[in-house]
Protein backbone atom coordinates (compact mmCIF):
# COMPACT_ATOMS: atom_id res chain seq x y z
CA UNK A 1 0.00 0.00 0.00
CA UNK A 2 1.08 3.19 -1.12
CA UNK A 3 1.20 5.76 1.44
CA UNK A 4 1.38 9.20 0.69
CA UNK A 5 3.88 10.94 3.35
CA UNK A 6 2.89 14.27 2.62
CA UNK A 7 4.79 16.03 5.89
CA UNK A 8 8.42 15.34 6.13
CA UNK A 9 9.48 14.78 9.85
CA UNK A 10 11.66 17.71 11.45
CA UNK A 11 15.28 16.87 11.32
CA UNK A 12 17.74 18.06 13.54
CA UNK A 13 20.45 20.60 11.36
CA UNK A 14 24.18 19.36 10.67
CA UNK A 15 26.37 22.30 12.33
CA UNK A 16 29.62 21.04 11.54
CA UNK A 17 29.22 20.30 8.19
CA UNK A 18 28.23 24.18 7.56
CA UNK A 19 31.30 25.56 9.30
CA UNK A 20 33.76 23.40 7.10
CA UNK A 21 31.98 24.52 3.91
CA UNK A 22 31.66 28.27 5.06
CA UNK A 23 35.81 27.79 5.91
CA UNK A 24 36.67 26.61 2.47
CA UNK A 25 34.78 29.27 0.67
CA UNK A 26 36.71 31.84 2.65
CA UNK A 27 40.00 29.55 1.51
CA UNK A 28 39.09 29.86 -2.16
CA UNK A 29 38.16 33.57 -1.66
CA UNK A 30 41.84 34.48 -0.56
CA UNK A 31 43.13 32.39 -2.99
CA UNK A 32 41.43 34.15 -5.83
CA UNK A 33 42.36 37.63 -4.12
CA UNK A 34 45.38 36.57 -3.83
CA UNK A 35 45.60 35.53 -7.85
CA UNK A 36 43.53 38.89 -9.02
CA UNK A 37 46.79 41.04 -6.87
CA UNK A 38 48.98 38.95 -8.71
CA UNK A 39 47.86 38.82 -12.17
CA UNK A 40 47.33 42.90 -11.33
CA UNK A 41 50.90 42.98 -10.60
CA UNK A 42 51.87 41.11 -13.42
CA UNK A 43 49.93 43.86 -15.56
CA UNK A 44 51.45 46.69 -14.59
CA UNK A 45 54.76 44.59 -14.80
CA UNK A 46 54.76 43.63 -17.80
CA UNK A 47 53.23 46.90 -18.87
CA UNK A 48 56.61 48.86 -17.33
CA UNK A 49 59.15 46.42 -18.92
CA UNK A 50 57.01 46.58 -22.37
CA UNK A 51 57.44 50.56 -22.18
CA UNK A 52 60.95 50.49 -20.98
CA UNK A 53 61.98 48.29 -23.36
CA UNK A 54 60.16 49.80 -26.11
CA UNK A 55 62.35 52.85 -24.78
CA UNK A 56 65.34 50.66 -24.92
CA UNK A 57 64.67 49.13 -28.84
CA UNK A 58 64.11 53.19 -29.55
CA UNK A 59 67.14 54.49 -28.75
CA UNK A 60 69.30 51.27 -29.90
CA UNK A 61 67.50 52.24 -33.06
CA UNK A 62 68.10 56.00 -32.65
CA UNK A 63 71.47 55.77 -32.14
CA UNK A 64 71.59 52.80 -35.25
CA UNK A 65 70.71 55.57 -38.06
CA UNK A 66 70.62 54.41 -41.44
CA UNK A 67 72.84 57.08 -43.68
CA UNK A 68 74.75 57.37 -46.79
CA UNK A 69 77.94 57.95 -47.03
CA UNK A 70 79.37 59.26 -50.51
CA UNK A 71 82.50 57.22 -52.12
CA UNK A 72 84.10 59.19 -54.00
CA UNK A 73 85.13 58.82 -57.45
CA UNK A 74 88.90 59.01 -58.78
CA UNK A 75 89.63 61.85 -61.52
CA UNK A 76 90.70 60.25 -64.80
CA UNK A 77 94.38 60.40 -65.67
CA UNK A 78 95.99 62.15 -67.98
CA UNK A 79 99.02 60.70 -69.72
CA UNK A 80 101.59 61.03 -73.13
CA UNK A 81 101.13 59.06 -76.32
CA UNK A 82 103.83 57.24 -74.22
CA UNK A 83 101.86 56.12 -71.14
CA UNK A 84 103.96 58.70 -69.13
CA UNK A 85 101.45 60.38 -66.02
CA UNK A 86 100.96 63.73 -66.71
CA UNK A 87 98.08 63.98 -64.15
CA UNK A 88 96.85 61.60 -61.35
CA UNK A 89 94.29 61.63 -58.84
CA UNK A 90 94.71 59.54 -55.58
CA UNK A 91 92.23 59.35 -52.23
CA UNK A 92 93.44 59.61 -48.97
CA UNK A 93 92.71 60.32 -45.40
CA UNK A 94 93.18 62.55 -42.79
CA UNK A 95 92.48 61.25 -38.81
CA UNK A 96 90.05 63.21 -36.63
CA UNK A 97 89.78 62.93 -32.99
CA UNK A 98 88.24 65.07 -29.94
CA UNK A 99 90.44 64.90 -26.88
CA UNK A 100 87.18 66.73 -24.86
CA UNK A 101 85.16 64.02 -25.53
CA UNK A 102 87.57 60.93 -25.14
CA UNK A 103 88.61 62.29 -21.62
CA UNK A 104 85.10 63.41 -20.46
CA UNK A 105 84.90 62.06 -16.85
CA UNK A 106 81.49 59.77 -15.67
CA UNK A 107 78.64 61.60 -14.38
CA UNK A 108 80.43 61.81 -10.51
CA UNK A 109 83.60 60.14 -11.36
CA UNK A 110 87.05 61.50 -12.27
CA UNK A 111 89.04 61.88 -15.30
CA UNK A 112 90.48 58.26 -16.94
CA UNK A 113 93.76 59.49 -18.30
CA UNK A 114 94.45 56.08 -18.98
CA UNK A 115 91.92 55.50 -22.17
CA UNK A 116 94.70 55.45 -24.12
CA UNK A 117 97.78 53.21 -23.25
CA UNK A 118 101.73 54.38 -23.78
CA UNK A 119 101.90 51.63 -26.05
CA UNK A 120 98.94 53.45 -28.22
CA UNK A 121 100.07 56.92 -28.08
CA UNK A 122 103.25 55.36 -30.08
CA UNK A 123 101.39 53.85 -32.14
CA UNK A 124 99.48 56.37 -32.86
CA UNK A 125 102.66 58.92 -33.56
CA UNK A 126 104.23 55.92 -35.61
CA UNK A 127 101.15 55.97 -38.11
CA UNK A 128 100.97 59.65 -38.11
CA UNK A 129 104.80 59.97 -38.82
CA UNK A 130 104.79 62.69 -35.81
CA UNK A 131 106.62 62.80 -32.63
CA UNK A 132 104.92 61.02 -29.82
CA UNK A 133 105.41 63.92 -27.14
CA UNK A 134 103.31 66.11 -29.72
CA UNK A 135 100.78 63.84 -30.26
CA UNK A 136 100.11 62.96 -26.58
CA UNK A 137 100.03 66.60 -25.94
CA UNK A 138 97.21 67.44 -28.69
CA UNK A 139 95.50 63.99 -27.51
CA UNK A 140 95.23 65.13 -24.01
CA UNK A 141 94.40 68.98 -24.42
CA UNK A 142 90.67 68.25 -22.90
CA UNK A 143 89.90 72.19 -24.23
CA UNK A 144 89.83 70.79 -28.03
CA UNK A 145 86.45 69.34 -29.51
CA UNK A 146 87.71 68.77 -32.62
CA UNK A 147 91.08 67.87 -33.69
CA UNK A 148 92.75 67.06 -37.65
CA UNK A 149 96.23 65.83 -38.02
CA UNK A 150 96.99 67.69 -41.33
CA UNK A 151 98.55 64.32 -42.27
CA UNK A 152 97.72 62.69 -45.89
CA UNK A 153 97.20 59.11 -44.68
CA UNK A 154 97.30 56.19 -47.47
CA UNK A 155 93.92 53.70 -46.79
CA UNK A 156 96.12 51.05 -45.34
CA UNK A 157 97.84 53.63 -42.70
CA UNK A 158 94.15 54.23 -41.78
CA UNK A 159 93.48 50.91 -41.53
CA UNK A 160 96.37 50.16 -39.17
CA UNK A 161 94.89 53.44 -37.09
CA UNK A 162 91.46 52.25 -37.07
CA UNK A 163 92.35 48.75 -35.69
CA UNK A 164 93.51 50.90 -32.58
CA UNK A 165 89.86 51.39 -31.00
CA UNK A 166 90.97 54.51 -30.38
CA UNK A 167 88.10 56.18 -29.34
CA UNK A 168 86.44 59.37 -31.30
CA UNK A 169 88.40 58.38 -34.05
CA UNK A 170 86.34 59.40 -37.36
CA UNK A 171 88.53 59.39 -41.08
CA UNK A 172 87.45 61.79 -43.40
CA UNK A 173 88.17 60.97 -47.49
CA UNK A 174 90.07 63.39 -49.19
CA UNK A 175 91.32 63.46 -52.98
CA UNK A 176 94.77 64.79 -54.63
CA UNK A 177 95.29 65.75 -58.34
CA UNK A 178 99.21 65.93 -58.50
CA UNK A 179 100.83 66.49 -61.33
CA UNK A 180 104.48 64.76 -62.12
CA UNK A 181 106.15 67.07 -64.59
CA UNK A 182 105.39 70.31 -62.84
CA UNK A 183 105.49 72.99 -65.00
CA UNK A 184 106.10 71.39 -68.35
CA UNK A 185 102.67 70.88 -69.76
CA UNK A 186 101.37 73.30 -66.89
CA UNK A 187 99.69 75.43 -69.73
CA UNK A 188 98.12 72.33 -71.66
CA UNK A 189 96.62 70.27 -68.96
CA UNK A 190 95.76 73.38 -66.38
CA UNK A 191 94.86 72.64 -63.09
CA UNK A 192 92.01 72.12 -60.36
CA UNK A 193 90.30 74.35 -57.77
CA UNK A 194 89.44 73.47 -54.07
CA UNK A 195 85.92 71.83 -55.13
CA UNK A 196 87.59 69.72 -57.49
CA UNK A 197 86.55 71.27 -60.63
CA UNK A 198 89.09 71.93 -63.57
CA UNK A 199 89.75 75.38 -63.89
CA UNK A 200 92.27 75.51 -66.95
CA UNK A 201 93.24 73.89 -69.78
CA UNK A 202 92.54 70.48 -70.40
CA UNK A 203 91.18 70.16 -66.81
CA UNK A 204 88.90 72.24 -67.78
CA UNK A 205 87.92 71.69 -71.45
CA UNK A 206 87.59 68.25 -70.60
CA UNK A 207 85.79 68.16 -66.92
CA UNK A 208 83.12 66.22 -67.79
CA UNK A 209 85.02 63.27 -69.21
CA UNK A 210 87.71 63.20 -66.58
CA UNK A 211 85.67 63.76 -63.19
CA UNK A 212 83.52 60.57 -62.96
CA UNK A 213 80.83 59.98 -60.58
CA UNK A 214 80.69 59.66 -57.14
CA UNK A 215 79.27 56.44 -55.79
CA UNK A 216 76.94 55.66 -52.67
CA UNK A 217 77.01 53.13 -49.68
CA UNK A 218 74.10 52.80 -47.13
CA UNK A 219 75.80 52.19 -43.81
CA UNK A 220 74.47 52.57 -39.91
CA UNK A 221 75.91 54.86 -37.75
CA UNK A 222 75.83 55.42 -33.64
CA UNK A 223 75.04 58.35 -32.03
CA UNK A 224 79.14 59.42 -32.55
CA UNK A 225 78.38 59.41 -36.04
CA UNK A 226 80.60 56.37 -36.27
CA UNK A 227 80.15 53.65 -39.14
CA UNK A 228 79.01 50.48 -37.53
CA UNK A 229 78.24 48.38 -40.66
CA UNK A 230 77.90 48.74 -44.04
CA UNK A 231 73.80 47.61 -45.42
CA UNK A 232 73.28 45.71 -48.74
CA UNK A 233 71.17 47.46 -49.88
CA UNK A 234 69.50 48.07 -53.80
CA UNK A 235 69.99 52.23 -53.03
CA UNK A 236 74.03 51.56 -52.99
CA UNK A 237 75.81 52.94 -55.83
CA UNK A 238 79.76 51.70 -56.99
CA UNK A 239 81.94 54.58 -57.99
CA UNK A 240 82.59 55.50 -61.55
CA UNK A 241 86.03 56.75 -61.97
CA UNK A 242 86.28 59.39 -64.60
CA UNK A 243 87.85 58.78 -67.97
CA UNK A 244 91.65 58.63 -68.87
CA UNK A 245 92.90 60.96 -71.32
CA UNK A 246 95.64 60.24 -73.87
CA UNK A 247 97.27 63.07 -75.73
CA UNK A 248 99.06 63.15 -78.58
CA UNK A 249 101.86 64.77 -76.79
CA UNK A 250 105.31 63.07 -76.21
CA UNK A 251 106.76 64.41 -72.92
CA UNK A 252 110.84 63.56 -74.27
CA UNK A 253 109.77 66.32 -77.40
CA UNK A 254 108.36 68.09 -75.28
CA UNK A 255 111.12 68.54 -72.92
CA UNK A 256 113.71 69.44 -75.57
CA UNK A 257 111.22 72.09 -77.07
CA UNK A 258 110.35 74.03 -73.70
CA UNK A 259 114.60 73.77 -73.18
CA UNK A 260 115.63 75.38 -76.79
CA UNK A 261 112.85 77.60 -76.24
CA UNK A 262 113.88 78.87 -73.17
CA UNK A 263 117.35 79.38 -74.24
CA UNK A 264 116.16 81.60 -77.08
CA UNK A 265 114.03 83.95 -74.73
CA UNK A 266 117.25 84.28 -72.58
CA UNK A 267 119.65 85.11 -75.59
CA UNK A 268 117.34 87.63 -76.65
CA UNK A 269 115.91 88.92 -73.19
CA UNK A 270 112.55 88.57 -74.74
CA UNK A 271 109.33 88.88 -72.87
CA UNK A 272 107.34 85.51 -73.60
CA UNK A 273 107.21 82.83 -76.29
CA UNK A 274 106.13 80.08 -77.47
CA UNK A 275 106.73 76.89 -80.07
CA UNK A 276 104.45 73.99 -81.50
CA UNK A 277 105.90 70.80 -82.91
CA UNK A 278 103.52 68.64 -85.50
CA UNK A 279 103.68 65.39 -86.92
CA UNK A 280 103.62 67.08 -90.42
CA UNK A 281 101.73 63.87 -91.80
CA UNK A 282 98.68 63.34 -89.24
CA UNK A 283 98.70 66.81 -87.32
CA UNK A 284 98.66 65.23 -84.11
CA UNK A 285 100.33 67.82 -81.70
CA UNK A 286 103.58 66.45 -80.26
CA UNK A 287 105.17 69.24 -78.28
CA UNK A 288 103.79 72.48 -77.47
CA UNK A 289 105.14 75.33 -75.03
CA UNK A 290 104.23 78.86 -74.23
CA UNK A 291 106.91 80.88 -71.74
CA UNK A 292 106.28 82.10 -68.96
CA UNK A 293 105.04 78.79 -68.10
CA UNK A 294 103.95 77.96 -63.93
CA UNK A 295 104.15 74.73 -61.74
CA UNK A 296 100.44 73.66 -61.85
CA UNK A 297 101.19 71.74 -58.39
CA UNK A 298 101.83 75.08 -56.94
CA UNK A 299 99.83 77.84 -59.45
CA UNK A 300 99.57 80.39 -56.58
CA UNK A 301 103.47 80.29 -56.10
CA UNK A 302 103.63 82.29 -59.66
CA UNK A 303 102.62 85.48 -61.14
CA UNK A 304 99.08 85.18 -62.64
CA UNK A 305 100.41 86.84 -66.00
CA UNK A 306 102.29 83.26 -66.09
CA UNK A 307 98.67 80.84 -67.12
CA UNK A 308 98.81 83.18 -70.22
CA UNK A 309 99.06 80.23 -72.91
CA UNK A 310 100.99 82.29 -75.82
CA UNK A 311 100.92 79.48 -78.14
CA UNK A 312 96.79 79.58 -78.51
CA UNK A 313 96.30 82.60 -76.84
CA UNK A 314 97.90 85.20 -78.74
CA UNK A 315 96.57 85.64 -82.12
CA UNK A 316 99.70 87.85 -84.01
CA UNK A 317 99.95 89.56 -87.24
CA UNK A 318 102.16 86.03 -88.74
CA UNK A 319 104.41 88.63 -90.96
CA UNK A 320 106.22 86.53 -93.74
CA UNK A 321 105.50 83.22 -92.70
CA UNK A 322 102.27 83.62 -94.72
CA UNK A 323 104.31 84.09 -97.57
CA UNK A 324 104.63 80.48 -98.70
CA UNK A 325 101.01 79.87 -98.46
CA UNK A 326 100.45 83.21 -100.83
CA UNK A 327 102.66 81.62 -103.41
CA UNK A 328 101.58 77.98 -103.33
CA UNK A 329 98.19 79.44 -104.12
CA UNK A 330 99.27 81.12 -107.22
CA UNK A 331 101.04 78.38 -108.72
CA UNK A 332 98.54 76.36 -108.12
CA UNK A 333 96.30 78.21 -109.91
CA UNK A 334 98.78 78.31 -112.76
CA UNK A 335 99.05 82.20 -112.03
CA UNK A 336 102.67 82.17 -111.82
CA UNK A 337 105.42 79.22 -111.80
CA UNK A 338 108.67 78.81 -109.71
CA UNK A 339 110.65 80.58 -112.24
CA UNK A 340 108.40 83.48 -112.88
CA UNK A 341 110.34 86.86 -112.99
CA UNK A 342 108.94 90.03 -110.93
CA UNK A 343 110.32 93.52 -110.86
CA UNK A 344 111.01 93.72 -106.98
CA UNK A 345 111.75 97.70 -106.84
CA UNK A 346 109.82 99.51 -104.28
CA UNK A 347 106.41 100.97 -105.37
CA UNK A 348 103.44 103.00 -104.41
CA UNK A 349 99.92 101.52 -103.48
CA UNK A 350 98.13 105.18 -102.51
CA UNK A 351 100.60 106.86 -100.16
CA UNK A 352 102.00 103.88 -99.09
CA UNK A 353 105.08 102.48 -100.28
CA UNK A 354 106.12 98.74 -100.19
CA UNK A 355 109.28 97.95 -100.32
CA UNK A 356 111.99 95.23 -99.10
CA UNK A 357 114.58 95.31 -96.08
CA UNK A 358 117.00 95.02 -99.47
CA UNK A 359 116.10 96.15 -102.30
CA UNK A 360 116.09 93.34 -105.49
CA UNK A 361 115.88 94.79 -109.00
CA UNK A 362 114.52 91.21 -109.64
CA UNK A 363 113.38 87.70 -108.15
CA UNK A 364 111.64 85.12 -109.62
CA UNK A 365 108.95 83.14 -107.72
CA UNK A 366 111.97 81.08 -105.81
CA UNK A 367 113.58 84.22 -105.31
CA UNK A 368 110.88 85.80 -103.21
CA UNK A 369 110.43 83.09 -100.65
CA UNK A 370 113.81 83.13 -100.31
CA UNK A 371 114.67 86.80 -99.92
CA UNK A 372 111.13 87.45 -98.26
CA UNK A 373 110.54 89.54 -100.73
CA UNK A 374 106.82 92.19 -99.55
CA UNK A 375 107.10 93.92 -102.71
CA UNK A 376 107.22 90.46 -104.95
CA UNK A 377 104.70 88.77 -102.56
CA UNK A 378 102.13 91.36 -102.91
CA UNK A 379 102.11 91.80 -106.49
CA UNK A 380 101.06 87.87 -106.35
CA UNK A 381 98.40 88.89 -104.57
CA UNK A 382 97.13 91.53 -106.35
CA UNK A 383 96.69 88.77 -109.12
CA UNK A 384 93.27 87.68 -106.93
CA UNK A 385 90.30 89.56 -106.60
CA UNK A 386 89.58 90.16 -102.67
CA UNK A 387 86.72 86.68 -102.34
CA UNK A 388 88.90 84.59 -103.92
CA UNK A 389 92.24 85.74 -101.49
CA UNK A 390 89.65 85.77 -98.87
CA UNK A 391 88.22 81.62 -99.18
CA UNK A 392 91.55 80.58 -99.68
CA UNK A 393 92.64 82.17 -96.67
CA UNK A 394 89.44 80.87 -94.67
CA UNK A 395 90.44 77.25 -95.98
CA UNK A 396 93.71 77.40 -94.71
CA UNK A 397 92.23 78.34 -91.42
CA UNK A 398 93.31 81.96 -90.80
CA UNK A 399 89.73 83.20 -88.50
CA UNK A 400 88.70 80.49 -87.35
CA UNK A 401 89.85 77.93 -84.50
CA UNK A 402 91.73 74.42 -85.06
CA UNK A 403 89.10 72.90 -82.42
CA UNK A 404 92.69 70.78 -81.53
CA UNK A 405 90.98 70.82 -77.70
CA UNK A 406 93.06 72.99 -76.33
CA UNK A 407 91.37 75.33 -74.10
CA UNK A 408 91.18 79.24 -74.26
CA UNK A 409 92.06 79.17 -78.23
CA UNK A 410 91.84 82.40 -79.88
CA UNK A 411 90.13 82.08 -83.43
CA UNK A 412 92.45 85.18 -85.08
CA UNK A 413 91.30 87.50 -87.10
CA UNK A 414 89.93 87.80 -90.90
CA UNK A 415 87.98 90.55 -92.07
CA UNK A 416 84.89 90.51 -94.88
CA UNK A 417 86.71 90.59 -98.31
CA UNK A 418 84.58 93.53 -99.24
CA UNK A 419 85.79 95.93 -97.12
CA UNK A 420 89.74 95.51 -98.53
CA UNK A 421 91.43 97.84 -100.07
CA UNK A 422 94.30 97.27 -102.32
CA UNK A 423 96.61 98.33 -99.47
CA UNK A 424 94.76 95.91 -97.18
CA UNK A 425 95.16 92.57 -100.07
CA UNK A 426 98.64 93.69 -100.46
CA UNK A 427 99.51 94.04 -96.54
CA UNK A 428 98.02 90.23 -95.70
CA UNK A 429 99.94 89.43 -98.54
CA UNK A 430 102.90 89.42 -96.31
CA UNK A 431 101.02 89.14 -92.57
CA UNK A 432 99.87 92.28 -91.47
CA UNK A 433 95.90 92.71 -91.63
CA UNK A 434 95.11 89.38 -90.20
CA UNK A 435 95.90 87.34 -87.57
CA UNK A 436 96.71 84.09 -86.24
CA UNK A 437 98.04 82.05 -83.18
CA UNK A 438 100.84 80.05 -83.08
CA UNK A 439 98.97 76.90 -83.58
CA UNK A 440 97.26 78.22 -86.59
CA UNK A 441 100.66 78.91 -88.38
CA UNK A 442 101.63 75.15 -87.77
CA UNK A 443 98.61 73.94 -88.93
CA UNK A 444 98.33 75.81 -92.22
CA UNK A 445 101.77 74.70 -93.21
CA UNK A 446 100.66 71.35 -92.83
CA UNK A 447 98.94 71.75 -96.49
CA UNK A 448 102.67 71.83 -97.96
CA UNK A 449 103.59 68.53 -95.89
CA UNK A 450 101.14 66.19 -96.58
CA UNK A 451 100.89 66.74 -100.74
CA UNK A 452 98.02 69.95 -99.86
CA UNK A 453 95.55 68.11 -97.88
CA UNK A 454 94.83 70.85 -94.73
CA UNK A 455 94.56 68.55 -91.69
CA UNK A 456 92.81 68.77 -88.52
CA UNK A 457 95.07 69.24 -85.63
CA UNK A 458 94.27 67.20 -82.37
CA UNK A 459 96.17 67.30 -78.78
CA UNK A 460 94.86 63.74 -78.75
CA UNK A 461 96.46 60.69 -79.51
CA UNK A 462 94.71 59.32 -82.81
CA UNK A 463 94.36 55.62 -83.68
CA UNK A 464 93.75 56.64 -87.31
CA UNK A 465 94.35 60.13 -88.76
CA UNK A 466 92.05 61.89 -90.60
CA UNK A 467 91.95 62.32 -94.33
CA UNK A 468 92.04 66.20 -94.28
CA UNK A 469 90.74 68.54 -96.61
CA UNK A 470 92.28 69.18 -100.35
CA UNK A 471 93.55 72.49 -100.78
CA UNK A 472 96.02 71.94 -103.29
CA UNK A 473 97.53 69.73 -105.72
CA UNK A 474 100.00 67.69 -104.97
CA UNK A 475 102.46 68.91 -106.87
CA UNK A 476 102.47 72.31 -106.20
CA UNK A 477 102.84 71.04 -102.43
CA UNK A 478 105.91 69.43 -103.52
CA UNK A 479 107.04 72.33 -105.59
CA UNK A 480 106.51 74.29 -102.38
CA UNK A 481 108.97 72.02 -100.29
CA UNK A 482 111.72 72.35 -102.91
CA UNK A 483 111.13 75.89 -102.95
CA UNK A 484 111.55 76.60 -99.08
CA UNK A 485 114.46 75.02 -99.01
CA UNK A 486 116.58 77.54 -100.26
CA UNK A 487 115.44 79.68 -97.05
CA UNK A 488 117.79 77.92 -95.20
CA UNK A 489 120.58 77.46 -97.57
CA UNK A 490 120.97 80.70 -99.03
CA UNK A 491 118.18 82.90 -97.94
CA UNK A 492 116.83 84.62 -94.35
CA UNK A 493 116.55 81.13 -92.46
CA UNK A 494 119.84 79.98 -92.74
CA UNK A 495 120.16 79.89 -88.48
CA UNK A 496 117.87 76.73 -89.15
CA UNK A 497 119.92 74.53 -91.52
CA UNK A 498 120.39 71.43 -89.66
CA UNK A 499 123.75 69.22 -91.36
CA UNK A 500 122.04 66.20 -92.77
CA UNK A 501 118.95 67.60 -93.81
CA UNK A 502 117.16 69.29 -96.46
CA UNK A 503 114.98 71.69 -93.87
CA UNK A 504 112.04 73.68 -95.82
CA UNK A 505 111.34 76.86 -93.52
CA UNK A 506 110.31 80.52 -93.81
CA UNK A 507 111.20 83.40 -91.41
CA UNK A 508 108.83 86.18 -90.29
CA UNK A 509 109.56 89.55 -88.55
CA UNK A 510 106.47 91.56 -87.63
CA UNK A 511 105.64 94.49 -85.78
CA UNK A 512 103.93 94.36 -82.26
CA UNK A 513 100.22 96.04 -82.81
CA UNK A 514 98.61 97.63 -80.36
CA UNK A 515 95.57 97.97 -81.68
CA UNK A 516 93.66 101.56 -83.50
CA UNK A 517 96.98 103.35 -82.15
CA UNK A 518 99.08 101.83 -84.44
CA UNK A 519 102.41 99.64 -83.56
CA UNK A 520 104.31 99.39 -80.50
CA UNK A 521 107.94 101.20 -80.71
CA UNK A 522 110.73 98.70 -80.90
CA UNK A 523 108.18 95.86 -80.74
CA UNK A 524 108.05 92.56 -82.71
CA UNK A 525 107.42 89.11 -83.10
CA UNK A 526 110.36 87.19 -84.73
CA UNK A 527 109.12 84.01 -86.14
CA UNK A 528 110.60 81.11 -87.62
CA UNK A 529 107.80 78.19 -89.19
CA UNK A 530 109.44 75.02 -91.06
CA UNK A 531 109.62 71.63 -91.65
CA UNK A 532 112.24 68.77 -92.32
CA UNK A 533 113.20 66.60 -94.22
CA UNK A 534 111.86 68.86 -97.45
CA UNK A 535 111.04 65.65 -99.18
CA UNK A 536 109.22 63.68 -96.57
CA UNK A 537 108.26 66.01 -93.80
CA UNK A 538 108.27 64.23 -90.36
CA UNK A 539 108.27 67.43 -88.53
CA UNK A 540 106.84 71.55 -88.46
CA UNK A 541 108.11 73.19 -85.94
CA UNK A 542 106.97 76.74 -85.23
CA UNK A 543 108.58 79.51 -83.07
CA UNK A 544 107.77 82.79 -81.92
CA UNK A 545 109.46 85.04 -79.72
CA UNK A 546 107.48 88.40 -78.52
CA UNK A 547 109.51 91.33 -78.14
CA UNK A 548 113.26 90.76 -78.36
CA UNK A 549 115.54 93.32 -77.49
CA UNK A 550 118.47 94.21 -79.63
CA UNK A 551 118.04 92.09 -82.68
CA UNK A 552 114.48 91.76 -84.02
CA UNK A 553 114.72 89.30 -87.03
CA UNK A 554 113.13 85.73 -86.88
CA UNK A 555 116.09 84.48 -88.68
CA UNK A 556 118.82 85.39 -86.33
CA UNK A 557 116.31 85.59 -83.00
CA UNK A 558 113.98 82.22 -83.47
CA UNK A 559 116.20 80.38 -85.96
CA UNK A 560 118.17 78.88 -83.57
CA UNK A 561 115.17 77.51 -80.99
CA UNK A 562 113.32 76.47 -84.50
CA UNK A 563 116.58 74.31 -85.16
CA UNK A 564 117.89 72.69 -81.80
CA UNK A 565 114.04 71.48 -82.05
CA UNK A 566 114.05 70.18 -85.75
CA UNK A 567 117.19 68.48 -84.78
CA UNK A 568 116.86 66.75 -81.38
CA UNK A 569 113.14 66.18 -83.05
CA UNK A 570 114.62 64.15 -85.97
CA UNK A 571 117.02 62.51 -84.16
CA UNK A 572 114.67 61.25 -81.33
CA UNK A 573 112.67 59.58 -84.43
CA UNK A 574 114.98 58.25 -85.81
CA UNK A 575 114.87 59.99 -88.89
CA UNK A 576 117.47 59.21 -91.67
CA UNK A 577 119.57 62.31 -93.17
CA UNK A 578 118.27 62.74 -96.72
CA UNK A 579 119.37 65.47 -99.23
CA UNK A 580 117.17 66.59 -102.04
CA UNK A 581 119.21 67.17 -106.04
CA UNK A 582 120.25 70.51 -105.68
CA UNK A 583 121.23 70.55 -109.07
CA UNK A 584 118.13 68.43 -110.58
CA UNK A 585 116.21 71.53 -108.78
CA UNK A 586 118.28 74.46 -110.22
CA UNK A 587 117.93 72.95 -114.07
CA UNK A 588 114.34 72.89 -113.71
Amino acid sequence: MLIRNLYRPYMQPDTKRTLVVMRDNRRLAIVAGCVGMLSVVLLVYGVGMQLAMGKMFTDRRENLTERSINEPALRGMITDRNGEILAVSRHFKTAEFSPYHIYKPQSGGTVNWNVISDEKFAQIAAILGLPEREVRAKLKDTSIKQLTFPVQLTVEKAKELKKLNIPTLKLHTHSERTYPSGSLFSHLIGFMGNEGQGLEGLELAQEEKLRGTDGKQIVLRDLNEDVIALVDSPKNISAQNGENLVLSLDREIQRFTRKHLADALARSNAKAGAAVVLNAQTGEVLAMSSLPDYDSNARNDFPEQNRFHFAVRAAIEPGSVIKPLVMAKAIDDGKVNRHTVFDTRPYQIGDKTIKDDHEYPFLDSEGIIEKSSNVGISKIAAMYDNQDLYNYFSAIGIGRKTQSGVSGEKSGELHDAQGWSNLDKAAMSYGYGLSMNLLQIAQAYTVLTTDGKLKPITVFRQAKPSEGKTILRPETARQMREMMVRVTQSGTGRSGAITGYDVAAKTGTARKSKGKEGYIENGYYSSFVGFAPAKNPHLIVAVVIDEPKNNYYGGSVAGPAFKGIMADGLKYLNVKPTYLNHDAIAAR
